[in-house]
């Protein structure tokens, strides 16, 4: 059986579209927004610029330290909005990338989505969903 991931690039695959938040945007629009798109994570934006990405598990840390407690996740039971609990370290890929480049970050940093940049600009979302469709099996 012969298995390989179909010579695309990033920006044939990925949604364009994006809905994006901001940091001082509040958990409770933030759950809102989850349970009305089916995204993995939203592109955290201030004046233009990503500042970081927002996951449904970052949300869940906000309710729940976990079994192994720290206090960093103790600290983000007391969040307010999304600059408490955002991932401020930003893996990325641009449009003009191979979608099998994408699928390496996405394994390697055991990432659901990543945000598309390119110039320092947003211009979409790329996802484990949109990778699985490229996925070549013979």
């Amino acid at each position: 059986m012969e298995r390989h991931i179909a010579r695309k690039k990033v920006k044939d695959i990925m949604t364009k579209d994006v809905i994006t938040v901001t940091p001082k945007t509040d958990l409770k629009t933030l759950k809102e927004l989850f349970e009305r798109h089916d995204f993995n994570s939203f592109p955290v934006v201030d004046k233009g610029k990503v500042v970081g990405v927002v996951s449904k598990l970052d949300l869940l840390k906000a309710f729940s330290a976990g079994i192994n407690v720290s206090l960093g996740r103790f600290l983000k039971l007391y969040s307010n909005d999304i600059s408490d609990i955002m991932h401020t370290a930003t893996i990325f890929v641009s449009p003009e990338d191979d979608v099998a480049k994408a699928a390496d970050y996405m394994v390697e940093f055991k990432l659901r989505s990543m945000p598309v940049m390119e110039g320092g600009q947003l211009r979409g979302m790329v996802s484990r969903k949109d990778i699985i469709g490229c996925l070549m099996i013979e």
